[in-house]
């Protein structure tokens, strides 16, 4: 029996979740503060490359915040947080019918905006893993659970050297991590 992504040509995938996780640091101190928990929303649009591996777009955004300490009171500052991103999508091999366990990685762009819309970049690179499973309810119509952990790169640095015996590469950088939590409803087109 095929299964129900071979015979779509793309899915949508509006969803609610959870995230958590991350913390900002304090510039003029090495003071860390830790996000708050909170909804997050956002899309997945996948589009099939064999009848077990999809190219797939994600966006998610959260509204958080973060009380930061300071004298003569703890102030509160509303942070926006929103993941654009491109990966790979791959149900498990000899998977088929209508329970789909996946895994997924990955790569885009984090920009994090103040309520004011300050905006801290144009955008961190970041990078994300996630799992989940995709359960067929009807032709066009699936519900789909995932879990993502997020990895946004706030500072870094790289470097390349190549001689006649060979290339050496080095990395280093701070990263935030989020952990998030979502269902959706798959709409297969």
């Amino acid at each position: 029996m095929a299964t129900a992504q071979a015979r779509s040509l793309f899915e949508i995938a509006p969803f609610i979740g959870y995230r958590f996780g991350g913390s900002v640091g304090d510039t003029s101190s090495a003071a860390r503060y830790g996000l708050d928990g909170s909804r997050s929303a956002g899309a997945t649009i996948s589009v099939p490359v064999r009848h077990d591996i999809a190219v797939e777009l994600l966006f998610s955004r959260q509204e958080t915040g973060v009380d930061v300490a300071g004298y003569p009171s703890t102030k509160r500052y509303d942070l926006t947080i929103d993941h654009w991103m491109v990966g790979a999508v791959g149900e498990f091999p000899g998977q088929s019918g209508h329970v789909r366990p996946f895994v997924a990685t990955y790569l885009g762009l984090t920009r994090i905006r103040t309520s004011n819309n300050y905006t801290t970049s144009n955008g961190y690179a970041s990078a994300a893993l996630g799992g989940g499973v995709k359960l067929d309810m009807a032709k066009h119509v699936a519900i789909r659970f995932d879990a993502r952990a997020y990895a946004v790169f706030v500072s870094s640095g790289a470097g390349a050297i190549c001689g006649p015996a060979g290339c050496s590469f080095a990395f280093a950088g701070n990263a935030m991590f989020q952990g998030e939590v979502a269902a959706s409803l798959v709409f297969k087109l």
